[in-house]
């Protein structure tokens, strides 16, 4: 091989290599599955700016619309596990008794009848918390059919010092189970 071909070929590897182009994109919401509305199975969103992507297998995105004793139940949710043993996170969202889902923006607050809420779980019971009427969220459902349901969320919760939670940029697109 001769030396002149043996230098371009050196040079071509080093600036295919350059470090400058960075792969992590400046926003970090522009890391996260896009808002999609054809039931892809994905689910993301920032938690205190940073990507949560759900784990697959056992910690999957699922959700489910189902009439159970005598009440419409909403139930997505997703988890990630965090290292070994019971470590995970796992964002929810949910309403109790809410028959006639739409395509519009609820309002998340206390967990009660006929309300939307949304909950933050760190680890097996480390921390379990959730909106509330002083400390409410935002669930927009834009596409909701007999299989589908897709939207985004943001949310800000509490931990046991008081210390804030924010949950932003969130989106699904689930088929659910009914």
């Amino acid at each position: 091989m001769s030396k002149c071909l043996f230098f371009t070929l050196l040079l071509a590897l080093a600036t295919a290599c350059n470090n400058d182009d960075n792969s992590t994109p400046e926003n970090p919401a522009d890391a996260l599955p896009p808002a999609t509305q054809t039931g892809e199975g994905t689910f993301g969103c920032l938690i205190d700016g940073k990507p949560f992507f759900p784990s697959r297998g056992q910690h999957r995105p699922s959700a489910f619309y189902q009439f159970v004793r005598g009440a419409y139940t909403l139930g997505i949710s997703a988890s990630r596990k965090t290292g070994s043993g019971e470590n995970f996170v796992s964002i929810g969202l949910g309403a109790l008794d809410i028959e006639g889902l739409e395509e519009t923006t609820y309002l998340l607050d206390k967990r009660n009848s006929g309300s939307l809420h949304g909950r933050y779980l760190l680890g097996g019971g480390t921390l379990q918390t959730g909106t509330t009427d002083e400390n409410p969220g935002t669930l927009t459902i834009t596409h909701f059919t007999d299989e589908i349901v897709s939207g985004t969320f943001a949310f800000t919760v509490l931990d046991k010092d008081g210390k804030e939670i924010k949950i932003t940029d969130g989106r699904f697109d689930l088929k659910y189970t009914n």
